[in-house]
């Protein structure tokens, strides 16, 4: 069931809209890659000002692209689709590739081959596309019994 506020059928088909519901699923890794991952669940910027705050929105949209950036080459030397190849990988290999850059400068493209030297660790498996998984209550689990108010026939 889908509730939605666009209530004309031939400008709104409704499967349609079910497509678009489960393909705006489909970003949701994005927003996770960047909270979770990329700002390490720090989620408030650190800047005082209009121009800070907006400083640093534009230096996460680059650090991002640049991770899909080298996700995308890693992904065309393995022989698969970016989709499958792991951002968190990609987010340590890139973090890798950088402290050895301020290290020893001159050695970068001897270390760039290494540290891509294993493809495999990068690929995912793949994806069960068909799969769905409906909205459900999740019940919370607790080691301690619940604490129910008596009964009258307890009370008495």
């Amino acid at each position: 069931m889908l509730v939605t506020s666009l209530l004309d059928p031939k400008r709104w088909p409704a499967s349609e809209l079910a497509a678009l519901y489960h393909e705006r699923w489909e970003l949701e890794p994005g927003y996770d890659e960047v909270t979770t991952e990329l700002l390490e669940r720090e989620e408030a910027l650190r800047s005082q000002s209009p121009r800070g705050v907006a400083q640093e929105l534009w230096a996460l949209g680059l650090v991002y692209n640049l991770i899909r950036f080298q996700i995308e080459h890693i992904a065309q030397q393995a022989g698969v689709p970016p989709s499958r190849i792991s951002f968190v990988t990609a987010l340590h290999f890139i973090r890798s590739f950088w402290f050895v850059a301020a290290l020893a400068p001159g050695k970068l493209g001897n270390a760039l081959q290494r540290l891509r030297g294993d493809l495999a660790r990068f690929v995912l498996p793949p994806r069960r596309s068909k799969r769905s998984f409906p909205r459900a209550v999740k019940i919370k689990m607790s080691n301690y019994s619940r604490k129910r108010p008596l009964t009258v026939r307890e009370a008495a």
